[in-house]
C-alpha cells in the first residue's frame, strides 16, 4: 500500500519491484495499492487487509476487497502552515504565504486522483471542528472508523474526537502522533483526519 502516486514515486518503485520479484519467483505475487492518499487513511486500509488477512481470505480475496474498501476512505488534513508544502512544488507559495500571514487554517482533503484539494479556510476552535465533520458528513462519513493524526497537537486532535463522538457515539475514533514524511507536511499543529466513508 503506498502513498499517493500523484505526489510521489513510491508507488512507481513499488510496481518495478514486484515485476522484478515475481520474474524471479514466477509462483509468487505481489500486489500494489496506490491509496491515492497517505498516513492515516493509508493506515485505515492496511488495518482492513489485516483483517481480511486474519479471516482467512484468500490472496485474490483480500486484493479486490481491501482496493473496494480504500474507494471508501477519505483523508482531510487541517494545516496551520504550508510552508514545506510550498517549499516541495505541492502547494503554491502565494497561497502558503497568505495563509500564514492571516493565521487561516486550511482544510483541504485528498482528491479522487490523489492530489491535494483545498476545501476551506477556517479560523476559531469551533467553528474549525464544526466544518470539519460538516464536510466529513458531505463526503459520506457516518460514524465508522477515524484515524486521527497529529503533528505537536493532540490536546486538539482529541478535541476534535470529542465532538466527533459527542455526534457519533458508536465511532471508533483513534488520536496518535505524526511520524515520518506525514509530520514534515503537516507540520506543527497539523492535523490528519482518515475515515470511512459509507
Amino acid at each position: 500500500i503506498t502513498i499517493t502516486s500523484t505526489l510521489s514515486g513510491c508507488h512507481n518503485s513499488a510496481v518495478i519491484a514486484k515485476e522484478i520479484y515475481e520474474e524471479k519467483y514466477p509462483d509468487r505475487h505481489v500486489f500494489v495499492l496506490d491509496s491515492l492518499s497517505t498516513g492515516p487513511e493509508m493506515k485505515l486500509i492496511a488495518e482492513m487487509a489485516q483483517r481480511l488477512f486474519l479471516c482467512g481470505k484468500s490472496f485474490d480475496e483480500i486484493c479486490t476487497l481491501a482496493k473496494e474498501y480504500s474507494e471508501n476512505t477519505a483523508l482531510f488534513f487541517l494545516l496551520k502552515s504550508m510552508k514545506n508544502l510550498a517549499n516541495n512544488g505541492r502547494v503554491g507559495r502565494l497561497s502558503a504565504t497568505a495563509a500564514g500571514l492571516l493565521g487561516i487554517r486550511v482544510l483541504g482533503m485528498a482528491s479522487d486522483k490523489g492530489d491535494l484539494a483545498p476545501l476551506d479556510k477556517c479560523r476559531g476552535k469551533n467553528n474549525i471542528f464544526r466544518t470539519i465533520i460538516t464536510r466529513m458528513k458531505e463526503h459520506g462519513y457516518n460514524g465508522g472508523r477515524v484515524c486521527l493524526s497529529h503533528c505537536i497537537n493532540e490536546e486538539e486532535a482529541c478535541c476534535l474526537k470529542d465532538v466527533l463522538l459527542s455526534e457519533f457515539p458508536l465511532a471508533e475514533v483513534e488520536v496518535y502522533p505524526a511520524r515520518g514524511l506525514c509530520s514534515f507536511y503537516a507540520e506543527n499543529g497539523g492535523l490528519l483526519i482518515g475515515f470511512e466513508k459509507n
